[in-house]
């Protein structure tokens, strides 16, 4: 009978999922640093949205807006005007390519108050199946796109380059995700979307984004600005939220994780 108690202990243990491998995820951390409406979020670089991750350390009933896909000549400057009614302060994800035709936009969203990131350079969902030198090649084209954007702004705007990446469509690989913590890099996915990108109506998107951060607590919340949909109902989104006893903050590296960015060997990330 012992024999055959370890024979059968050693068949499942085939079945059990194995431990990530050392270095592969980043340990979790209780709570950041908030101040001023912000969430610094004082980690190692790692990755972050329990999507994907570990929860985004923020405090319950706390929302940190995030937008994707831009900068877009038709509504960034309606969301940001959202924004601004509130006194709501976002990180936009931008893609590369529209920030060489839009640098206009870029610098008017730092202006405000608004970070900037990474969201590749031509947002490709399968960036993870790309050659090596291909993925690196759309993180350093993204951010030295920002970069020149911002070039000649004053040095708090320039410092609102944020050393974030999030992948397109969430399609996240081991190994790119890997070489960005090397650098300094802090991977964001996020605890909910708003779905926006799939044709819903205003309402819908509305119905679903309650749900989702009702059910999460908060969290890091990933929204599109190039959704008309999503548009119309970012004003009645964000104030029945208000109601409903939420906060937003809005998520930083801080000044201690952008300098480690810049300091890092093979640094993506380089204006000061």
């Amino acid at each position: 009978m012992r024999l055959f108690l370890i024979a059968l202990t050693a068949a499942f243990a085939v079945w059990l999922p194995r431990a990530p491998a050392e270095g592969s995820e980043v340990p979790y951390i209780p709570a950041a640093t908030i101040q001023a409406g912000q969430a610094v979020l004082t980690m190692p670089p790692g990755r972050y949205g329990s999507i994907q991750h570990v929860r985004t350390p923020l405090p319950p009933k706390a929302i940190a807006l995030t937008f994707d896909d831009g900068p877009s000549p038709l509504y960034n400057t309606q969301v940001l005007d959202i924004l601004d009614a509130r006194g709501i302060k976002a990180t936009f994800f931008f893609v590369g390519q529209y920030v060489r035709m839009h640098p206009e936009q870029v610098r008017e969203v730092v202006r405000r108050g608004h970070n900037v990131a990474s969201h590749s350079w031509s947002h490709p969902t399968y960036l993870r199946h790309w050659a090596r030198e291909a993925q690196v090649s759309e993180v350093r084209k993204s951010y030295a796109a920002l970069e020149a954007a911002l070039a000649d702004a004053p040095p708090e705007e320039r410092a609102r380059i944020e050393p974030m990446f999030r992948f397109p469509g969430l399609g996240e690989g081991a190994w790119m995700a890997d070489w960005l913590n090397q650098r300094g890099i802090i991977v964001v996915s996020a605890e909910a979307g708003t779905d926006d990108w799939r044709g819903y109506s205003a309402e819908s998107i509305t119905r679903i984004t309650l749900n989702a951060m009702e059910s999460n607590r908060g969290g890091v919340l990933i929204l599109h600005e190039t959704r008309p949909q999503m548009i119309r109902a970012l004003p009645g989104l964000l104030d029945e939220l208000t109601a409903r006893g939420f906060t937003f903050v809005q998520i930083t590296a801080g000044p201690d994780g952008r300098e480690q960015a810049l300091a890092a060997d093979d640094a993506v990330l380089t204006l000061r």
